[in-house]
């Protein structure tokens, strides 16, 4: 049997005395020449007497080796009796192999309902040859349906071993899971007082590392249920800090010298990197990687908690707290310097921002046309040359569209020169909006706009001058609380270009095809011919 069955005890029930004896003799290692129930029983009924010189029930058989606690109770009440009996001395039944049909009083779902009631957690074996309950009937007895089996009788002593074997394992593996998880109960109490800790010092100003260390100082005697000890910080490379309470409170650095027994308890928990626990005395050690920072050191009274583990979890959350201080002090320090550089670096940075201000609008006048907002002449010829880079890299076509609008003279001759430049600025708008990503449009100067466009075959490039065409001669404009519809002509130019093309080169070809468009009634596109 194995050892770890501390819990054997078994408690048999059944009216038949000869079943009752067969259980004692299989389950307390008692072979006997009759080694099953069912020759038990056909033994007994030769019998005139009823089973005489039989153990009666209730009765002990004394064994020299016993493998299992048996206990036997010929009906419900009896069973009853002795659970309630076992309940009272402090012990606790295992296992209850019960019979179904008792006549006379309980039956066996009957015992089983009650004996559950004082204890929920014994396990039990339907063993009958006969019953009228169904087993859902008798599983509805038992919350969880491990807790329970069945068999018939005439059993076999194999059958019968096996059973009290499992049951009994099953009932000592759960005690003793329990017992675990009450362990891990325990451990997870202790983590959410270090936790509790934890969250009270993160209140602390980390700058105010005398507070922190009487905060931890505090929390690790509550923890360990003292009331004297102390937290030493420091070594003789290092400045030393010391804070006490109880019995040593007020102590310094130089007095703990002194206390022999105490202080060679602290060093010897420092030099061997690992907590040491003397009598009522402990002493962690405060250790950040292989570097140790200090010391705590409890001294309990009686009935104290002393467990190892909790106090080096606790010791690696408060060294880190401790660390993080010092941490911070030093940066509040190097803070401190930083500030006068800090600022002389914001004015310097308003100089740049005045600068970087400066140099946004000395842009604007440079690249943008004054009138209108467009790219000018000058931003054109920057990007022609960026786009022709990278026409020559990708193999693209480069087109150009030479846009001027109809008539502009006509319309500063009759509305004036003010109503001309408002035109304009609703033309370069209109032209801005509608253009789509690829597309560059710039103010080229007086009444022309130039567009240019990478990888068009001439008759898409056709098609972005008829759109940009058709929305111009579709826009109405305002001119002395009058509409006005004014119109464009648009020379297009598309060629492959060469290292050696230029913008006048693709402009005047663009410029030669807007002649033709005006010569040809204007409000058109005209495709320059190509050479």
């Amino acid at each position: 049997m194995e050892s770890c069955l501390k819990n054997r005890t078994i408690l048999c029930v059944d009216d038949e005395p000869g079943v009752l004896a067969a259980y004692r003799a299989i389950l307390e290692d008692d072979m006997g020449e009759e080694s099953s129930v069912k020759d038990r029983l056909a033994a007994r009924r030769r019998r005139d007497g009823g089973g005489q010189g039989l153990p009666s029930a209730g009765q002990s058989a004394a064994q020299e080796k016993s493998s299992f606690r048996v206990l036997t109770a010929s009906s419900g009440e009896e069973a009853l009796e002795i659970a309630l009996h076992e309940r009272n001395r402090g012990r606790r039944i295992a296992v209850g192999f019960f019979d179904m049909v008792m006549p006379g009083g309980m039956d066996g779902q009957e015992t089983i309902s009650e004996i559950r009631a004082l204890d929920a957690q014994i396990l039990c074996a339907v063993v009958t040859a006969y019953t009228d309950r169904s087993t859902m009937q008798i599983g509805k007895l038992f919350e969880n349906q491990e807790d329970w089996l069945y068999f018939n009788k005439p059993f076999t002593m194999g059958e019968l071993s096996q059973s009290a074997l499992h049951l009994v394992s099953a009932w000592n593996r759960r005690r003793r899971e329990e017992a675990l998880v009450g362990s891990l109960k325990a451990v997870q109490e202790d983590l959410f007082a270090i936790l509790s800790f934890v969250h009270d010092l993160n209140k602390i100003p980390p700058m105010q590392l005398d507070h922190l260390l009487e905060g931890i100082l505090a929390h690790f005697l509550k923890l360990l249920d003292a009331r004297h000890g102390f937290v030493r910080l420091g070594d003789s490379h290092h400045s030393q800090v010391m804070v006490g309470t109880g019995f040593y409170r007020g102590i310094t650095v130089d007095r703990l010298s002194f206390l022999e027994t105490e202080w060679g308890l602290a060093k010897k928990a420092m030099h061997s990197r690992s907590s040491v626990i003397s009598g009522n005395l402990a002493a962690v050690p405060l250790q950040v990687g292989n570097i140790i920072q200090g010391v705590l050191f409890s001294q309990q009274e009686d009935g104290g908690r002393q467990e190892l583990k909790m106090m080096e979890m606790f010791a690696s959350q408060a060294v880190n707290m401790i660390r993080n201080s010092q941490m911070y002090q030093e940066l509040h320090n190097t803070n401190l310097q930083l500030t006068t550089t800090l600022d002389e670096l914001q004015q310097t940075t308003g100089q740049l921002e005045k600068s970087e201000e400066l140099r946004v609008q000395y842009e604007k006048l440079t690249y943008y046309d004054g009138l209108t907002g467009l790219p000018n002449r000058r931003y054109l010829e920057v990007y022609f040359t960026q786009t022709l880079s990278h026409c020559l890299r990708q193999g693209y076509s480069l087109a150009c569209l030479m846009i001027d609008v109809d008539n502009f003279k006509v319309i500063n001759d009759t509305f004036g020169h003010t109503i001309g430049d408002l035109i304009l600025q609703e033309i370069g708008k209109v032209l801005n909006e509608d253009k789509r990503g690829h597309e560059f449009i710039s103010r080229y100067g007086g009444e022309e706009f130039v567009m240019l466009l990478e990888d068009l075959s001439p008759e898409n490039a056709m098609q972005v001058g008829e759109r940009i065409r058709t929305i111009i001669e579709g826009h109405t404009f305002k001119a002395k609380g009058e509409s006005l519809k004014v119109t464009i002509s648009i020379g297009v130019a598309v060629l492959n270009p060469t290292v050696a093309t230029s913008l006048t080169e693709i402009i005047d070809k663009a410029d030669a095809a807007l002649y033709e468009a005006k010569k040809s009634g204007k409000n058109c596109c005209v495709l320059a011919m190509e050479e």
